[in-house]
C-alpha cells in the first residue's frame, strides 16, 4: 500500500475516533450478533462502499486490485469484501478465534493493514497466527497481513496504547 494513502486514512480513523464514530465491535452476526467485551473489547466503524470519500475509494481499488491478482493467479473467486476501521484502546484485546461465521462461510481471507506510527516492542496489541507455531505480528505502520479466514486461528493481544488499523475479508 501507499505510504501516503496509509497516513491519510491513518489521519482519517484518528478524526473519526476524535469525533466519537467508533462504536463497540461485537461477535457473531445477523440473528447471533453480540457485543461481548469479554471476548473482543475493541471499537469500529464499518466503511461502506457505496458512501465512501475518495480516500477510502483509493484504499478500495488497491484492494480491488489485489482480489483480481488473487482471482487471476489462483483462481479464489472473490467477488466482494467487507472492511472497517479499528481501534484498540489502551486494555483492548479480542480473544481467539477464526474469521468465519458459523451460519456464514463467505470469508475467504482476512486482511489487517496496521496503520501505528512509531510502535516499538512493548506497546501490545500483537496479531498471533496459531500455526504449526505461533506466528507474531507486530502492528507496525505499513505492514499488511493477509491470512485463510477459515483455517487460521488467531487473537489480539492486549493493546497497551491506541492501536489502529483497517481490517476487512474478502469474499
Amino acid at each position: 500500500m501507499d505510504e501516503k494513502l496509509l497516513s491519510r486514512l491513518r489521519n482519517h480513523l484518528i478524526r473519526l475516533r476524535n469525533a466519537g464514530e467508533l462504536r463497540d465491535a461485537g461477535i457473531g452476526n445477523k440473528t447471533n450478533f453480540e457485543v461481548n467485551m469479554e471476548i473482543r473489547s475493541d471499537q469500529i466503524k464499518w466503511i461502506n462502499q457505496l458512501e465512501c470519500n475518495a480516500l477510502e475509494q483509493q484504499f478500495f481499488d488497491a484492494v480491488q486490485d489485489f482480489s483480481n491478482y488473487l482471482n487471476r493467479t489462483c483462481f479464489t473467486g472473490i467477488k466482494n469484501w467487507e472492511f472497517h476501521y479499528a481501534n484498540y484502546r489502551k486494555g483492548s484485546f479480542f480473544k481467539r478465534h477464526f474469521d468465519r461465521f458459523k451460519n456464514d462461510n463467505g470469508r475467504k481471507f482476512s486482511i489487517v493493514c496496521y496503520l501505528n506510527k512509531k510502535w516499538v516492542l512493548g506497546n501490545g496489541g500483537e496479531l498471533v497466527l496459531h500455526l504449526d507455531k505461533e506466528v507474531v505480528v507486530e502492528p507496525k505502520f505499513g505492514t499488511v497481513v493477509v491470512f485463510n479466514s477459515a483455517l487460521v486461528e488467531h487473537e489480539v493481544k492486549i493493546a497497551h496504547k491506541n492501536r489502529i488499523s483497517i481490517t476487512g475479508w474478502l469474499k
